[in-house]
């Protein structure tokens, strides 16, 4: 497969699998009413069903969630309404006196081969750091140390970001079941 649809208004997560898979990537910038819930697979498969009955061609989708230990969870698949709303330096004043820091960092990729939508889970097991660092990188790339490192996704840069995140393992699953369907083609 030479290009790939990816429906995201996230240059950012475009840029990093244009690298991790190798191929062209074209945006659709699209609005897709999402589902609300705490389940980031059903979030993602919906939203690829939505994608695909609005551009009626292939594509793939892209949902993180940021599940915090100390919070039960929150706020999983809504990490992108806290951003958006308090952003990382609200998070890390609600965070401030918490000793438990441990998150789990989820990546739902979702594929609509045009018959039906397959997902890829990616996950990476960390900690939040108690301030922001690195410049590189979006969302809650400063404070998001994977387990392993001492150093944030951020201050990893997008190549060193993109050799063990949770993307990344996700995006693997994706090229590896895409790499898998050419081979059947060739048969």
């Amino acid at each position: 497969m030479n290009e790939l649809l990816f429906a995201t208004g996230n240059k950012g997560k475009a840029d990093e699998a244009r690298k991790m898979l190798g191929v062209s990537i074209e945006i659709a910038d699209i609005e897709i009413d999402e589902v609300q819930s705490m389940d980031l697979e059903y979030i993602s498969r919906k939203k690829a069903q939505a994608a695909f009955d609005v551009l009626k061609r292939p594509v793939i989708t892209d949902d993180v969630g940021l599940f915090i230990d100390a919070w039960n969870g929150f706020p999983g698949p809504f990490a992108k309404f806290v951003l958006e709303t308090i952003g990382v330096k609200g998070l890390l004043g609600l965070l401030k006196n918490e000793t438990n820091r441990n998150v789990l960092v989820k990546s739902a990729v979702s594929y609509h081969d045009g018959n039906e939508v397959h997902v890829f889970i990616g996950e990476v097991q960390g900690t939040l750091a108690t301030e922001s660092r690195g410049e590189e990188g979006f969302g809650f790339d400063p404070i998001i140390i994977p387990n392993g490192e001492t150093r944030t996704y951020a201050e990893m840069g997008l190549d060193g970001k993109n050799k063990l995140s949770h993307r990344r393992r996700a995006f693997d699953k994706l090229r590896d079941f895409l790499d898998s369907q050419e081979t059947q083609k060739e048969v």
